[in-house]
């Protein structure tokens, strides 16, 4: 029988996707197991696999279609015994139109229009405002006429009588007289930001580029890259949703504390001497381990807010932040007090490695009590991190420099890291966070409490 292929959940917190790309085409036999299309989740691009046999009769969302909500049908599978009539019957049980696909974005036909001119001559050069009259009726072939419902611009008097209107984002828009004053004045339209309605080049923005570039003949051999604009990724909204609602809801405060890791360099080298390439324990494990130590000792830093109560975790998992291209995540060290240093090392590099080939589960991002963010190999002496709601805190961890310290009233030259922590003062008071940042320090720079 024909089966609906849906929009899948793949979280607890997901509620659309994006179809990134189909991996089969109408037509195609399928059998279960077999990657059918490709789901853009908010952190991750995700495979489907069919569960059942079949043809692939009709997908009804593009390459590339957004906002698709979760449990919609985007494909179905047509059995051989199934008739047409079996499967307008399935799409009309999901309330799904038979007679055309689905689309997230409402796209403009195009339109070929011919003699252009004949209908465009009354605009003159009296406003740069021509947006607000736009043309009613457009001549096409046949001395028809199309009511131009959907009010397209024209952007330029001079249309060639072979000129299409299209979806062509290249296009400048500009006004006639902008245009021939572009033109008289040798100006790249390119180089220009329109000031009009909707973003439009008007006259004022040329003589404005004139005013300010006295002498325009500097830029003819010199090639000015225009602006890029990329539509913004699943993931890179994501991040910019919760992070601007944690810094406007979340009063964040700041304490830092200064770890001599002398001790910890010796031990780490020494440890990774028995070791493996692959099997070295990196300076973030320990200090993954330190704050899950930390916590333990001081577990009431480990909770969050939730309106008109305080959650106090059971267990210490470590969110760590992960850069990928486009945008970041944040795989889950759970119970990270319990491991040993070689269990986080082993669990990092392997979160490492997917999440940098976007194959990291949501179960494996989601969550955690408490993150890190170690911008210390880009030799960032400190900074200061935004919370990751509804976590309470954040550990930012800056590059390990060779400072001078006083130890017995002598100077020494040591090794030197910068940590801030980020706590919500909601849950956590500067006492706590001191307190915990005191417990840090102290197991960072005595790492055999971390073996022992």
């Amino acid at each position: 029988m024909a089966t609906a292929i849906l929009m899948p959940s793949l979280s607890p917190t997901m509620t659309e996707g994006n179809l990134a790309k189909w991996c089969k085409n109408v037509g195609d036999k399928v059998k279960s197991g077999d990657v059918i299309a490709e789901v853009e989740t908010d952190k991750a691009t995700m495979e489907i696999e069919a569960v059942d046999e079949g043809i692939l009769d009709k997908v009804l969302f593009d390459d590339g279609a957004e906002g698709i909500s979760v449990n919609s049908v985007i494909a179905v599978l047509r059995d051989k015994n199934d008739s047409d009539s079996d499967i307008n019957e399935l799409l009309e049980k999901y309330n799904v139109n038979n007679d055309e696909k689905q689309t997230s974005d409402n796209k403009e036909k195009i339109i070929e229009v011919e003699n252009v001119n004949n209908e465009i001559n009354n605009i003159t050069d009296k406003s740069d405002n021509e947006n607000n009259n736009p043309i009613e009726n457009i001549v096409v072939n046949d001395d028809k006429e199309i009511n131009n419902d959907k009010n397209i611009e024209v952007v330029s008097s001079e249309i060639d009588s072979s000129y299409s209107i299209t979806e062509n984002t290249d296009r400048i828009a500009v006004s006639p007289l902008a245009k021939r004053i572009a033109i008289q004045n040798k100006v790249d339209l390119k180089l220009i930001t329109g000031t009009g309605p909707r973003g439009r080049i008007i006259k004022n923005d040329i003589a404005n580029f004139i005013n300010n570039n006295n002498s325009l003949n500097n830029f003819s051999n010199i090639n000015i890259k225009s602006d890029v604009r990329k539509k913004t990724s699943s993931m890179r909204k994501v991040i910019a949703e919760r992070l601007s609602k944690s810094k406007k809801e979340v009063p964040h405060f700041y304490l830092s504390i200064d770890c001599n890791v002398d001790e910890l360099l010796k031990g780490r080298a020494f440890i990774n001497k028995s070791l493996s390439p692959e099997n070295k324990i990196s300076i973030n494990d320990f200090i993954i381990k330190a704050l899950a130590m930390s916590l333990s000792i001081v577990p009431e830093a480990n909770c969050s807010w939730n309106d008109d109560e305080i959650i106090h975790f059971g267990s210490i998992d470590i969110s760590v932040a992960v850069a990928v291209d486009g945008g970041l995540f944040t795989p889950v060290i759970k119970n990270a007090d319990y491991l040993k240093l070689s269990d986080i090392s082993k669990n990092m590099k392997d979160f490492i490695s997917r999440a940098n080939s976007g194959k990291l589960l949501p179960g494996e991002y989601e969550g955690g009590n408490f993150s890190i963010s170690n911008l210390g190999m880009y030799d960032i002496d400190n900074f200061s991190a935004i919370i990751n709601p509804p976590q309470s805190g954040i550990l930012a961890i800056g590059s390990i420099s060779k400072r001078p310290l006083v130890i017995n009233d002598n100077i020494k030259i040591a090794n030197i890291m910068t940590c801030q922590l980020s706590g919500d003062h909601r849950v956590i008071d500067g006492a706590v966070g001191a307190k915990l940042l005191k417990e840090f320090k102290d197991i960072i720079e005595n790492p055999i409490k971390m073996i022992v």
